[in-house]
């Protein structure tokens, strides 16, 4: 070996020391870049039974990306969001995901929208270590999701608010059930027979559904066959909720219903059943959209309800649903606390700071919704307390709606 050559071999092992030493000094991320934009992927179902429902989740994470940018990104990097579609279908969810892993290199996920698509992802979420917040609303342990959480409302909780409000506000004695067939129905179905044996009952009938459904007289000839004093529907859209209403029309049986989600999609719910559809029907909903009167309407989601309509036009926000849109938009902030208070991007150490500290920090951030309770046993991000029972069909604002429990 010459001199000259001894020479640069002796500094190209000093360079490549130094940006060894380099990339070690710029934090753990997890093995994300430290520069450039925050990739952030968003599956949803664009297209498809729930493409208008994807395109308010699509609307909530849009207006948290402008704000969180305008504010100066996480960490001094602007948030860039890269959608994926997953046409509400498990494998097509795998697909976006290892797409948005892979290929684009996204260093957090908001979604996919429901539990089914959730749970077939989430094994390479975990494998990636990427945080993510799922609009999954069963079956999210921190065993199953150990880096991510669920932002919908459990089901498990709602069922036993709604079997609650049978007994408590109705003083039935008599409960059948209702749900459909997907993940989150069948979870919630089983909540319903769960909670009524623990205050020694049963349900006259239960019956369940598929996805999407045109009609639910079947069903519904079974459960008034067993002549209930309420029934309790646990639904997965606003077009089922509606042909309920309209299969109950039918059969001319005006028994009362309590229901999953019916405000949140009350806008295809009247689309099927007519303007009426609420007649007879209450629901749970997000307790930040519910009030007794306008001076208890919550400031965080009238003003969130206000920076979306200046963002976005007429067109978009068309029927929009503002408590699913505030999830979506909050969801990213969440994920935005964590990489900061970490100074990392990486699953294990985002998912013990919002297990740890996540519930309390959420006192004093922008976020539109309430009752936050994660924790290491818990990764559903909310609990009972965001839940409300509310009149379906009676808005005291735009968006917020009457609880059932006002007059106690």
């Amino acid at each position: 070996m010459t001199r000259n050559s001894g020479f640069r071999a002796l500094l190209g092992i000093a360079v490549m020391a130094l940006i060894g030493a380099t990339t070690g000094c710029g934090g753990d991320t997890g093995g994300a870049t430290t520069t450039g934009p925050i990739k952030v992927g968003v599956p949803l179902a664009l297209t498809g039974p729930a493409a208008t429902v994807a395109s308010w989740a699509r609307m909530g994470v849009e207006m948290s990306a402008a704000e969180i940018n305008d504010a100066g990104g996480i960490n001094g990097r602007k948030v860039e969001l890269i959608f994926e579609d997953t046409a509400l279908d498990p494998t097509k969810a795998v697909t976006a995901i290892n797409r948005l892993i892979n290929q684009e290199k996204v260093e957090l996920i908001v979604g996919p929208m429901t539990s089914d698509e959730s749970l077939a992802t989430l094994p390479t979420t975990t494998k990636a270590k990427i945080p993510s917040i799922n609009g999954s609303g069963s079956a999210i342990t921190p065993q199953v999701a150990p880096y991510s959480f669920a932002m919908l409302m459990n089901a498990e909780h709602q069922a036993q608010k709604m079997v609650e409000v049978a007994l408590d506000k109705y003083g039935a004695t008599s409960v059948a059930t209702l749900n459909y067939s997907g993940t989150q129905g069948k979870i919630g179905g089983a909540a319903f027979i769960k909670t009524l044996q623990s205050h020694s009952m049963k349900p006259t009938a239960t019956q369940e559904f598929k996805f999407p459904v045109t009609d639910l007289t079947p069903q519904l000839l079974t459960l008034k066959k067993s002549n209930p004093q309420v029934l309790l529907s646990f639904n997965n859209t606003g077009d089922d909720t509606g042909r309920l209403v309209l299969g109950l029309r039918q059969l001319n049986w005006n028994v009362p219903v309590i229901g999953s989600y019916a405000t949140t999609f009350a806008t295809q719910t009247k689309g099927v059943a007519g303007p009426d559809a609420f007649a007879n029907l209450k629901s749970v909903t997000w307790s930040a959209f519910s009030a007794c009167d306008k001076a208890q309407i919550r400031p965080q989601a009238t003003d969130f309800i206000k920076r979306a309509q200046a963002r976005f036009d007429a067109t978009r926000l068309k029927d929009a649903s503002y408590d699913y849109m505030a999830v979506y938009r909050d969801a990213l902030f969440i994920l935005k606390a964590g990489v900061e208070a970490t100074k990392s991007t990486d699953g294990p150490k985002v998912a013990d700071w919002i297990e740890t500290k996540g519930a309390e920090a959420l006192k004093s951030l922008p976020v539109v919704h309430q009752g936050y309770a994660m924790s290491k046993t818990n990764h559903f991000l909310m609990d009972t307390s965001s839940l409300a029972l509310v009149d379906a069909g009676e808005e005291i604002a735009p968006g917020i709606f009457r609880r059932l429990d006002c007059d106690k």
